[in-house]
């Protein structure tokens, strides 16, 4: 029977990208239906493999971004007050269903390798989060700067600060956990 594996590629279609649109709205509603996806969906569960994992500091960094991009979606939301909760884009129904997938064999590879399975985890939460912060959520400023939508703008900005602080987290995180992972393996080297 062959071992069940999580690699970061599988854990990295459960990232569901904003979708650009034309028309101001369109592309709010994309970015309301990805932040509240994080909030309630990809950062609960990463925070959940990693107290499995014996990591509770970093389930609580985990529970900590997923506020945080709640309070995205609210900024945003606050501009378009008819909103409401925009129905799941293709993007996001594709990462659930990724997310999904992977969730049976996750408790096993948890047992199996706890520090793999979080390393995983904290370098996808680290790509998507330099992706919002770079590249995703700058093209939607710069957009709504051009559309002379000013307010938009400047909450995307608010937007971009915060994904990026939230991937300087990760980025310590990951530093972290590496660091303790070879404190282990020299540890456990050393003849007693």
């Amino acid at each position: 029977m062959p071992k069940p594996e999580i690699t970061e590629d599988m854990i990295l279609e459960c990232f569901a990208a904003a979708q650009p649109c034309a028309d101001s709205r369109g592309m709010a509603e994309s970015f309301i239906d990805v932040e509240m996806y994080e909030n309630q969906v990809m950062y609960p569960e990463f925070a959940r493999w990693a107290e499995k994992a014996g990591y509770p500091e970093l389930a609580s960094l985990f529970r900590k971004v997923a506020g945080e991009e709640k309070l995205h979606a609210i900024w945003l939301r606050e501009l378009y007050d008819d909103i409401g909760t925009p129905a799941h884009g293709e993007d996001t129904e594709r990462a659930i269903t990724a997310l999904q997938t992977i969730q049976a064999n996750c408790d096993a590879l948890i047992k199996m390798n706890p520090d793999a399975v979080i390393e995983k985890a904290l370098k996808v939460a680290i790509t998507v989060e330099q992706r919002e912060a770079l590249n995703i959520y700058p093209e939607f400023r710069d957009r709504e700067l051009k559309n002379g939508n000013q307010a938009a703008a400047d909450v995307y900005q608010r937007v971009v600060d915060s994904e990026n602080q939230h991937m300087n987290w990760f980025k310590s995180a990951l530093s972290e956990l590496t660091a303790l992972q070879l404190q282990t393996e020299l540890a456990q080297a050393v003849p007693a």
